[in-house]
């Protein structure tokens, strides 16, 4: 059951939520992404959508759910629970369409197919495309979403730790991934944050490569990018090491992405541009002749999902770093044809400066 914390916060969330749908004039707002209901509810079901009113919320799900729907949801006031695998059948019987003349929703979320079934179940109200309003109050986070994605960070750096002390010339980029997949379950991760990335070799040139069958041999530069998830919060991290010793070109550009990495751990702060501080890493690794190989953004946000609110990136020249905010810092660099490398980390965006959740090592590891 929710605590009384967790639903305060909630409630709070809830009500900046309608002042935004009263800022762009809408009545009632349909969500159908399972983090944003999450976020907002509590309910941690793959099968859900909210309506959300000025001042009630019909919130569905269907039969499988019915006992964990009312576990975990949040208690708002005016929320109406349907149980019912018809869930816009069950919105028109509601009359909903007639009761909230003008409902928004998020283009993004919801195709063809599922705006004309919308439509039939909220028959009498104007539908109307709002971005995601949900995004924006997201990105800072509570005291307790950040304890959440501490775990989180913390589950991920103690399973690369401990994969530094099994991992052998031989094993397969593949068996990397099982043994990192299997230690965070272990540790109390939930689930994967996404596909496990190790790259080895030649391959580690590539950003998102998925693990193969390919042997790790010496001398192979590996990164492994894995994250985890605790109370639906997620981590996000990323490590490159070494298989015996690296040649001297791999310590060179390691050097480099070192540099970088540190210098925007010590340029993050509060009220900071996204692009400034994209800047602050990228120009260290330009200054070096490899800014052609640092191919993303440096980071972005973290929390109820991985790529979250704001893009870290050089293009977001207005996003401003909150405080209060978790985001990643990931540089990169990526020289085809030879190998790649990126550290990335979790931080906290404070005041002065940011807090790193993420603990495992950051230098190159020689194993």
């Amino acid at each position: 059951m929710p605590t009384k914390a967790q639903t305060t916060a909630a409630i709070a969330r809830l009500a900046e939520l309608r002042s935004s749908m009263k800022k762009h004039k809408i009545e009632g707002l349909v969500l159908t992404d399972l983090p944003s209901i999450r976020y907002l509810f509590g309910y941690s079901g793959s099968m859900g959508m909210a309506i959300v009113g000025k001042k009630n919320v019909h919130f569905f799900t269907n039969d499988l759910y019915a006992v964990q729907v009312h576990e975990e949801t949040y208690k708002h006031a005016g929320m109406v629970i349907h149980v019912d695998r018809d869930f816009w059948g069950t919105a028109a019987k509601a009359g909903l369409g007639a009761k909230m003349k003008i409902i928004g929703f998020d283009p993004n979320t919801t195709n063809l197919t599922a705006f004309k079934t919308m439509k039939k179940g909220l028959a009498g109200a104007k539908l109307v495309e709002v971005p995601d309003l949900v995004s924006p109050i997201t990105q800072i986070k509570t005291r307790t979403e950040i304890t959440s994605i501490s775990k989180a960070a913390q589950i991920v750096s103690t399973a690369y730790e401990r994969m530094l002390g099994m991992v052998k010339p031989g094993m397969t980029e593949h068996q990397v991934a099982t043994f990192l997949a299997a230690t965070t379950r272990e540790l109390g991760s939930e689930r994967d944050a996404f596909d496990i990335i190790v790259v080895a070799g030649k391959r580690s040139a590539m950003p998102h490569g998925r693990a193969t069958k390919t042997a790790l041999k010496k001398g192979d530069v590996v990164t492994v990018d894995f994250g985890a998830c605790v109370d639906g919060l997620y981590s996000d991290m990323t490590r490159t090491f070494s298989i015996g010793i690296p040649s001297k070109k791999v310590v060179d550009v390691f050097a480099v992405l070192y540099d970088a990495h540190l210098t925007a751990l010590d340029t993050a702060k509060a009220g900071i541009t996204a692009a400034k501080l994209d800047h602050a890493a990228r120009f260290i690794i330009e200054r070096a002749g490899y800014g052609e190989y640092f191919r993303h953004s440096l980071g972005h946000g973290l929390g109820y999902e991985v790529h979250e609110h704001p893009r870290v990136s050089y293009a977001n020249k207005s996003g401003v770093i909150q405080e209060g905010s978790v985001i990643t810092i990931e540089p990169g660099i990526y020289l085809p044809g030879a190998f790649g490398m990126r550290i990335e980390d979790d931080v906290v965006i404070r005041k002065s400066g940011c807090d790193i959740l993420t603990t495992a090592p950051r230098e190159l590891v020689v194993v």
